[in-house]
């Protein structure tokens, strides 16, 4: 009977530990790679209301959309996504690539911000 409350009382912690460090929020989180720093995204900011940033390459458009109403408490009103070019980089006498990712352009409803 001791080791039954024992193992239940030990899942229990188990579980609350789970919940504390992995939320949905925080895991979501993690597929924002970060916001786009650039004289054409801070242009883009301040007239239209436009926030880049580079994502996850399987994120899907209801995705993303989902994803930054979520974080961030936003009405996303557009979202266009493009896949630039991979670069290549190279370190002395080896070549290779830089990793793949999704540029997010989203257009945000009147009046709304995003702060990071």
């Amino acid at each position: 009977m001791i080791t039954s409350e024992k193992s239940t009382m030990d899942f229990n912690r188990w579980r609350e530990f789970l919940k504390s460090h992995f939320s949905p929020v925080n895991m979501m989180a993690d597929f924002i790679k970060y916001p786009v720093t650039t004289e054409k995204s801070y242009l883009s900011m301040f007239k239209n209301k436009q926030y880049t940033f580079d994502v996850d390459l399987r994120l899907t458009k209801p995705q993303i959309k989902k994803l930054f109403e979520t974080l961030f408490g936003v009405n996303v009103i557009g979202i266009n996504t493009h896949k630039p070019p991979r670069k290549k980089v190279r370190a002395g006498l080896s070549t290779g690539y830089r990793t793949a990712y999704k540029r997010v352009i989203l257009t945000l409803k009147e009046g709304q911000s995003i702060q990071f």
